[in-house]
């Protein structure tokens, strides 16, 4: 049987915080961010996430692309990747419409510790990257979960 060794979550609402946080195009930034305690190698770690983002739609094709990450140590670039995801949608111009369209993109991602981690506190950071084309913004809610089970 499986017990819940460690927890921790981030939960930022909508609107609170510094949300809504306007992306720019290829920039990386972190969201969130949470500590686990890895304590042997025989146990599971489990990483959940959701964030809410939203896209301005305008009189042309628009094709926003977003990048989540989950890093472990920093939430730069040279921090390692422990999961990556795309979320992205085609917009086509919708004529004389200018309006907001909001989305959800959560997922789940479970791994094993390394050797170098068991024994310490270690600091996963959620982090978002736009990389297509629109006007895209973090609006809420800012979800990261973790567990260790063991």
């Amino acid at each position: 049987m499986l017990n819940i060794l460690d927890f921790d979550y981030e939960e930022i609402a909508i609107g609170t915080g510094s949300l809504p946080l306007n992306l720019t195009t290829g920039t990386e930034l972190a969201l969130t961010s949470i500590f686990l305690n890895i304590s042997s190698l025989n146990v599971d770690i489990l990483l959940s996430a959701t964030v809410g983002w939203e896209v301005q739609l305008l009189n042309q094709t628009i094709i926003p692309d977003l990048i989540f990450r989950i890093r472990i140590g920093g939430s730069g670039t040279n921090a390692p990747i422990v999961f990556q995801t795309n979320d992205s949608q085609y917009l086509p111009d919708f004529q004389q419409f200018i309006m907001p369209i909001n989305f959800n993109t959560s997922f789940d991602h479970t791994e094993n510790p390394s050797p170098s981690i068991v024994g310490s506190y270690q600091q996963y950071f959620l982090t978002v990257q736009q990389i297509g084309i629109g006007a895209v913004s973090i609006i809420g809610p800012v979800n990261l979960t973790g567990m260790i089970l063991g």
